[in-house]
């Protein structure tokens, strides 16, 4: 294991923003969580895994803390018969290049969360989700390490409590670390995509039954059009998650504005919009002194002009506020501030 002092935390998130971690350690064997664990306890520190730093936004204050970050790398079959495949997948891998290994290999069920930045780790925190696929529809288990027990374990798909964007994780951060995420994934052939972008794709290109090859470009070249590059312009992607509203207030707002869009999201819920309403408030392309809302995806927050912590929350402020007043509607952020 590697120990790092006092490093610079706007290196670990794609929105470039943070102050300045006390310690910062980096393992490549799962187990060594334990020996970061001990370590913390020692310097009566806390403990905060994290990821790639695509979905993590640290405040500007010196964080006196124990930050632990996996560099684990192993895809192991665990089973295998003539329709699936079982995975155990290390946290450390890039979630990219796991998709990239699947759809090469003739595996389907998360190609189209292609050229999604961020972790296996991280994958089941988020519920990370595109063009009609969740990762919780593929995942099997959670193997995490429990800070407080000192223990590994697995947590069943059913006890993860996934929603849309949710988890136990995520209502829980700083609880786990996790450390391998097991998967089945499908050998059978994908179904044709029902998302609108991807059915205009190929029906565009004339395409009926596109292979796992071509979903998977299909999905990069929709995201590269629409989401700036993080290493150009640094963003976290969607910073607001699309709020899931009753259907009667969907309803109503269908009438005022029929142009909205929505999707059903089941149990008397309907999934509207979060960039709609942000642009619909004239915020698209706004800028908050650096912090600046994204001309093309009003659903992301750039730093254009060395932002900080506290300019970043002032922009979540007065976009919230906005949307709040014109449609009563509460947006929620997607990454983990992490104050």
């Amino acid at each position: 294991m590697k120990i790092l002092e006092n490093v610079d935390l706007s290196e670990y998130s794609y929105m470039k923003i943070g102050g300045t971690g006390k310690y910062l350690i980096e393992i490549e064997k799962d187990r060594e969580i334990k020996d970061v664990h001990d370590f913390a306890m020692e310097k009566n520190l806390p403990i905060f895994s994290i990821g790639s730093g695509s979905n993590t936004i640290f405040s500007d204050k010196d964080h006196n803390m124990v930050f632990v970050k996996f560099k684990t790398s192993d895809i192991i079959k665990t089973y295998e018969d003539e329709n699936f495949i079982n995975l155990k997948v290390s946290a450390g891998v890039d979630w990219d290049d796991f998709v990239d290994w699947a759809v090469s290999n003739g595996y389907s069920g998360v190609e189209c969360l292609s050229f999604i930045p961020g972790t296996i780790g991280a994958s089941p925190i988020q519920n990370i989700g595109a063009y009609g696929q969740e990762v919780k529809d593929s995942i099997l288990y959670v193997e995490v390490y429990e800070f407080e027990t000192g223990n590994f374990y697995e947590i069943p798909n059913l006890e993860c409590d996934f929603s849309y964007r949710d988890s136990i994780f995520k209502k829980n951060i700083g609880k786990f670390a996790v450390a391998n995420v097991g998967f089945r994934l499908s050998k059978k052939d994908p179904a044709m995509p029902t998302y609108k972008d991807l059915s205009l794709y190929f029906l565009t290109q004339q395409t009926k039954n596109p292979s796992l090859k071509k979903i998977r470009q299909a999905v990069i070249e929709i995201r590269k059009q629409k989401l700036p590059d993080w290493q150009k312009e640094p963003n976290c992607g969607s910073f607001f998650k699309n709020p899931i509203v009753s259907n009667d207030l969907a309803q109503k707002l269908i009438k005022e504005y029929p142009d909205l869009p929505q999707y059903n999201a089941g149990d008397g819920k309907t999934k509207i919009s979060g960039g709609w309403l942000i642009e619909k408030c004239g915020l698209k392309g706004k800028d908050f002194d650096g912090i600046s809302v994204h001309n093309k995806s009003a659903l992301v927050l750039v730093n254009k002009k060395d932002g900080n912590f506290k300019k970043l929350e002032k922009a979540i402020d007065e976009i919230t506020k906005k949307v709040r007043d014109k449609f009563d509607i509460e947006l929620e952020t997607e990454p983990n501030l992490i104050k």
